[in-house]
């Protein structure tokens, strides 16, 4: 079976289709008006993680409506930003173990208390910033594919960050519309992947991908719809322009 992967083109669906969920992360935020603004509006659950209640609330003006919730171990959320969302009904939810990260804990939140309803989750941040921080956004990206069925999307300033799985996935890219693009990459990073591509400048063809060895990056998109078969999940990565 082939899975036909929306890419960019899910951040610009009518509010009536697959239910979204909105994540914002410890991080500035990423293209505050341009996209997370009406993503945010749109959505059905808004959740800050942490310290992205801070960022959400430096905004001006303040994205409307407010969050659904703000869920971490509370170690980054200040304390007049806390009084000010407890202020308007806002439930803030602690999670005392340090053996999951708040981005996970976020995720969980959302199994937990709304059901996890969501079949796309759009993250805001998490692919800036300290190095640890981004592998484990990566990690959990891959972790969550293994065991969920739903999409997560990572937008960061530059980039627009997903996992295909195995098997061959056809991915939209809106060259026309200038939102992707040029430059993308597939990153190996479940493990040794043999990958097969078409609409790429330089195709892959059955050959070994790895961590240590060949990794297509770099790589630039030439066709408005990108084949990818996979051996095992493989993240694909492009920029992204709104």
């Amino acid at each position: 079976m082939v899975l036909r992967h929306p890419g960019s083109s899910a951040l610009y669906a009518s509010p009536g289709d697959a239910p979204l969920a909105v994540l914002v992360l410890n991080q500035p935020i990423p293209h505050a008006r341009t996209l997370f603004a009406p993503l945010w509006r749109r959505a059905a659950h808004r959740l800050c993680i942490d310290g992205g209640a801070n960022h959400l609330h430096a905004l001006t003006p303040a994205p409307t409506p407010h969050p659904t919730a703000i869920v971490g171990d509370l170690d980054s959320l200040t304390p007049s930003v806390r009084h000010h969302y407890e202020h308007h009904g806002i439930p803030v939810h602690r999670y005392a173990d340090q053996d999951s990260t708040d981005f996970m804990k976020g995720l969980r939140y959302l199994d937990e208390h709304l059901g996890g309803v969501s079949s796309t989750v759009v993250v805001f941040g998490g692919l800036s910033g300290r190095l640890d921080h981004v592998m484990h956004t990566l990690k959990v990206l891959l972790n969550e594919h293994t065991a969920r069925a739903r999409s997560i999307l990572v937008v960061s300033e530059d980039n627009l960050t997903f996992v295909l799985p195995e098997g061959e996935s056809r991915v939209c890219v809106q060259r026309e519309a200038g939102r992707d693009g040029p430059t993308c990459g597939l990153l190996p990073l479940a493990g040794d992947v043999v990958l097969w591509t078409e609409g790429l400048r330089w195709n892959l063809h059955g050959q070994l991908s790895s961590f240590t060895g060949l990794m297509s990056t770099s790589n630039v998109v030439d066709a408005d719809e990108v084949l990818v078969r996979a051996s095992r999940p493989v993240i694909w990565t492009c920029e992204f322009h709104p």
